[in-house]
């Protein structure tokens, strides 16, 4: 037992040196030639392992043989490349250059050089220019051929070494003075003994020097608004050579209404003349005759232009251009209505309405005893509140009236004088609509000034001056929006006043009226409360209605809504119908069914954007006939 007590100290020991070894067992003995072969033989075994080893090394040599090669390949065509490069490209280039006058005459025959330089010792075959031509570009030779209104193509020759090879381009030039008008060209090659196609790229640019075209114009300096007016425009060609399809255009300004036209357009409405062909020395004239009305001292612009017209692309190519600019001419006596400030635009039905009426005498004289008077409509305006400053309404003239007994200044005006007259007055409302006829209303104020004590070197002359101005009124877009649960298309059910915890249904009507215009895309919004559930429209006669079950809104839509509807039509309704469940906190509380009710939409006549809000609806159902107060608030 000491000695197994000793081992095991020693096996367990910190400081043990070593794991101990197991002893090795000795193999058996072969005896002298047992199991060796007495001759050498191939085994199938390491014949299998040679023939692998074998195709193996084949492999490698091949792709070794192969990589060797695509080297070799890329080593020689680069060394080839470079040796042509050196020996064929290298002492020179190829040169492209567009040759011509820097300045021309506009519609005239010009004549470019496109010039190709070899400075190469290879010849240069397949070649091609192309020309991209600017807007004012016309080819002689109707048989060029080209690509498109803008392009040409060219073939070249093949150009020897050394050599030069020049095409030359005849071209009209159409376009203004001091327009800069650029020609690009592209040259397409092959150097012999090369697969691959180069090109060379220039660019020439010429400027319109000169343009062959005079364009006059004849028309009054000034003339009164209202008066015929005569403009006679002329042109004249100074070009050596014919200029091909030339048209005038001339355009109207507002306020002149053409009466005649000689010769008359040849295509209509555009107020385009077509001249045609215009041989050297030609000369056209066109006159027009028309009134023109405007303000006093307003210039009107007749802008005119000569040149090259594409109708299909109603587009121009200008070659000379002017303006007639006649002047509307001051009256003797003048006078100008506004009405807060402008001249046009809209008023709203019960607007109150403050407007002047600026007067001047235009005489190199004074003159006495003037009178203004500005007539209104009676039948827009709510006469119990006209109010003109320092005048008064004359009955008789329907018209407000300032004359040298109300407004001192009236009296005398010296020469160049002028004032303001001041006036305010409500627009109606409602407007007079008693028949369907009866929309689309326009305030017109006409304002009148004359003297009755004229200068004697005036007896007889019109001093008189009218001035006129009108305004839109616009419709009304009324909202009227109520909840009720007696008055219903179908029965609401639930507890009335509404109970905690226990829904009650109830009915949403939504009621549209306009005014005397037509309104189009008209739409209700609204959004349930919280509690409230969507049951579905129960009625609508006009339009439809939707329910946003994501966001909570209904949308009532109506794409027309017609003048006096509301008035001499229905008004336009839509019922729907929601539950209301209230909760433990409105107990005693009057809670929201919808709110954030608007409606919106758009004056088909004034343009204008046109809106209507109404009250959160309730559980108050004050406008439900049947109902009482005891039934609106909520119980437990």
């Amino acid at each position: 037992m000491a000695r197994l007590e000793d081992i095991r100290r020693k096996l367990y020991a910190k400081d043990f040196p070593e794991q101990p070894r197991l002893p090795r067992e000795t193999p058996p003995r072969r005896l002298a030639g047992e199991g060796v072969e007495r001759e050498w033989r191939e085994t199938e075994e390491s014949k299998t392992l040679l023939e692998r080893s074998s195709l193996a090394e084949l492999r490698e040599r091949r792709i070794s043989r192969r990589l060797l090669v695509a080297i070799l390949s890329l080593v020689f065509l680069g060394a080839a490349g470079f040796v042509g490069y050196t020996l064929y490209l290298a002492p020179g280039e190829v040169a492209l250059s567009v040759l011509g006058l820097e300045e021309v005459t506009a519609g005239e025959v010009v004549t470019f050089m496109v010039q190709i330089e070899n400075g190469t010792r290879v010849a240069l075959r397949e070649g091609l220019i192309t020309l991209a031509l600017p807007a004012g570009a016309m080819a002689t030779d109707p048989e060029d051929p080209v690509l498109g209104p803008l392009r040409r193509r060219i073939p070249v020759a093949d150009v020897p070494p050394g050599g030069k090879h020049i095409e030359e381009v005849r071209l009209r030039l159409f376009g203004s003075s001091g327009e800069r008008q650029t020609i690009s060209a592209t040259y397409r090659y092959r150097p012999e003994n090369i697969q691959s196609e180069l090109l060379r790229t220039a660019e020439f640019t010429a400027a319109i020097g000169r343009v062959p075209v005079v364009l006059s114009i004849e028309a009054p300096e000034r003339v009164g608004s209202g008066q015929e007016v005569a403009i006679a425009v002329a042109v004249d060609s100074e070009a050596s050579v014919a200029l091909p399809d030339l048209a005038l255009g001339i355009e109207f300004p507002p306020g002149f209404t053409l009466t005649a036209a000689d010769p008359p357009s040849a295509t209509g409405t555009e107020r385009i003349w077509l001249l045609g062909p215009f041989e050297p020395g030609a000369a056209r004239k066109v006159t027009l005759r028309g009134k023109l009305s405007g303000e006093p001292e307003e210039a009107k612009l007749f802008p005119i232009r000569v040149g090259r017209y594409d109708a299909a692309a109603k587009a121009w190519l200008v070659l000379a251009e002017g303006a007639a600019a006649p002047q509307i001419a001051s009256p003797f006596l003048f006078v100008r209505t506004t009405v807060g400030g402008a001249r046009e635009g809209t008023l709203n039905p019960g607007e109150r309405v403050s407007g002047s009426v600026f007067f001047r005498n235009s005489l190199p004289q004074k003159i006495e005893n003037l009178s203004v008077v500005l007539a209104i409509p009676e039948a827009l305006v709510a006469l119990e509140s006209v109010r003109p400053e320092r005048g008064f309404y004359d009955v008789s003239r329907r018209a407000l009236a300032w004359n040298p007994a109300s407004e001192p200044r009236l009296r005398e005006l010296a020469p160049g004088e002028e004032g303001t007259l001041a006036f305010s007055f409500q627009v109606k409302d409602p407007l007079p609509i008693r028949s369907f006829t009866d929309k689309n209303f326009v305030l017109g104020l006409t304002a009148v000034i004359d003297s009755l004590s004229p200068p004697p070197e005036y007896r007889g002359a019109l001093l008189r001056y009218e001035d006129r101005v009108a305004f839109k009124l616009a419709s009304r877009l009324a909202l009227a929006a109520r909840s009720a649960f007696y008055d219903s298309p179908s029965p609401n059910s639930g507890p009335l006043p509404p109970k905690v915890r226990e829904a009650t249904s109830y009915s949403v009507w939504l009621q549209l009226a306009s005014g005397a215009n037509d309104l189009r895309d008209v739409e209700v919004r609204g959004e349930l409360a919280g509690g409230v559930e969507w049951k579905g429209p129960l009625r609508t006669d006009l339009g439809e209605a939707s329910f946003n079950p994501a966001s909570r809104e209904f949308v009532w839509r109506i794409r027309e809504l017609r003048a006096a509807t509301g008035v001499l039509r229905p008004q336009a309704t839509a019922v729907m119908q929601v539950a209301f469940t209230p909760a433990d906190n409105q107990t005693g509380t009057v809670p929201n069914l919808i709110k954030h009710v608007s409606a919106s939409g758009r004056d088909s006549f004034t343009g204008g954007d046109l809106r209507d809000t109404v009250r959160d609806l309730t559980t108050e159902l004050r406008d439900d006939p049947r109902s009482n107060f005891n039934e609106w608030r909520v119980v437990e």
